[in-house]
Order: C-alpha cells, then sequence, then structure tokens
C-alpha cells in the first residue's frame, strides 16, 4: 500500500539550497545606504578639494585695530560713563585713523554703551549735588564734552530751580561769626568784604551776575536782622 504524503504545501519543506539567497528587496535596502555614503564621501572630498581665497591681510588688520579700540573705549567706560565727543576726542589724542575711530565708535553704540541724553542728566545732579553749579557752568562743562545743545537744555530744566540753589549755597557759606559781625558792622564794612567774596564764589560757580547780587543782597540783609542765638 502506498504511503500517504503528510498534508500541507511545498512552503512546509524547506528548498535545499535557499538559505544563501537573499530577496531582492533585502538587497537593495542593504545597498542603499552604501551609496548614499559614498556619494557623500565624493562630495566632501570635491569641496574639500577646491581652491580657497587668500585671506586679505588688509582687512584683517582693520578688524585687529577696531577690536583693539573698542577695548579701549570699553576701558574708559568702566572707569565712568562719558558722552560720545569725549571717547571720540580720546580716540583723536591716540591718532586713530578717521575710519577705524567711526567703526569703533559705531559697536560701541550698538552695544547701547553711549547715551547723551542720559549721560547729561547725570552729570548734572551730580556736579549740582557735589558742588553747587548754576547752570551757566554746567552748560559750558557739557558744551566741553561736546553734547548737543538740546541734551544739554533738557537736562538743566530738571531739579531746583537756580535761585533756589543759588541761596542754599550763601546760606551756606554765611557762618555765626559772619551774622555776629553783620548785626554790629556799623560801618558796613565787613558787609561789603562778605559781598565781594559771595559774589565771587557765585561767579566761579556760574550763576547770572544779577541773581547773585539780588541773592548776597537778600540774605545778608536777612542775617543782619536775624535774632542772636
Amino acid at each position: 500500500m502506498a504511503s500517504i504524503p503528510p498534508a500541507g504545501g511545498a512552503e512546509d519543506h524547506p528548498v535545499p539550497g535557499a538559505a544563501g539567497i537573499s530577496s531582492p528587496r533585502t538587497s537593495a535596502a542593504t545597498a542603499a545606504p552604501e551609496e548614499v555614503r559614498e556619494r557623500l564621501a565624493d562630495r566632501t572630498r570635491q569641496v574639500l578639494s577646491r581652491p580657497r581665497p587668500a585671506p586679505d591681510p588688509e582687512h584683517a588688520a582693520r578688524e585687529k585695530a577696531v577690536v583693539h579700540e573698542c577695548r579701549y573705549l570699553m576701558r574708559l567706560l568702566a572707569i565712568r560713563r562719558r558722552s560720545a565727543g569725549e571717547m571720540r576726542e580720546r580716540l583723536r589724542q591716540r591718532e586713530v585713523p578717521g575710519s577705524i575711530a567711526h567703526e569703533a565708535l559705531a559697536r560701541i553704540d550698538r552695544a547701547g554703551l553711549i547715551d547723551d541724553e542720559f549721560f547729561a542728566r547725570d552729570w548734572v545732579e551730580q556736579r549740582r549735588e557735589l558742588r553747587s553749579l548754576g547752570d551757566e557752568a554746567l552748560r559750558r562743562e557739557l558744551e566741553a564734552k561736546q553734547v548737543d545743545a538740546c541734551w544739554i537744555e533738557a537736562a538743566l530744566e530738571g531739579g531746583d530751580e537756580e535761585e533756589q540753589r543759588c541761596r542754599q549755597l550763601v546760606r551756606s557759606r554765611i557762618g555765626h561769626r559772619d551774622r555776629e559781625q553783620l548785626r554790629s558792622d556799623r560801618d558796613g564794612s565787613h558787609r561789603r568784604r562778605l559781598s565781594r567774596r559771595l559774589d565771587a564764589l557765585l561767579t566761579r560757580k556760574g550763576y547770572p551776575g544779577s541773581l547773585a547780587v539780588h541773592v548776597i543782597s537778600g540774605e545778608l540783609r536777612a542775617a543782619a536782622e536775624a535774632p542772636e542765638g
């Protein structure tokens, strides 16, 4: 009696030699990355083999000079705030070429380190507080620092009235002994000496002459009439 083969199709039995045969899909999948890598390597070799333009020595020297002057300006600003005109003058004194100085200042400006409006306000506040300067003296100082007139006038508008500052300065310079001598001054000699001294002071501080005369006369009269004690 003939034997009956087991159920199932040909796929249930391994085909001799089939283990060494790869499918077309598998071969393409493994070959693609190799091909891509080869193309990338070839492209890289082409880019690297291109001749590179020689560096421009003039441009490199100019950039080095600009950076050097920027660092110098930063050192100045680390000491105190300065106006653009002050820094421009410092570069001129160092005999920096115009194009280098212009570029260095432009970079400092783009960094937000130059603000003449704030500089003028800050200068006026400090000089009024520390030295009791009048507006004319402050105007001369800011003009010497090459600050624009619009920023100067805007800065001078703020703060106490000039007459009030002038009176405070005069009162601070009339001492207790001066008051005693003014009360007992029969011929007015001490009043005249003190008046000249105060007038010279207010002139140095930059107060207008008419304001100085008005304030001095009023404060000396008040000091002479003030009760003792």
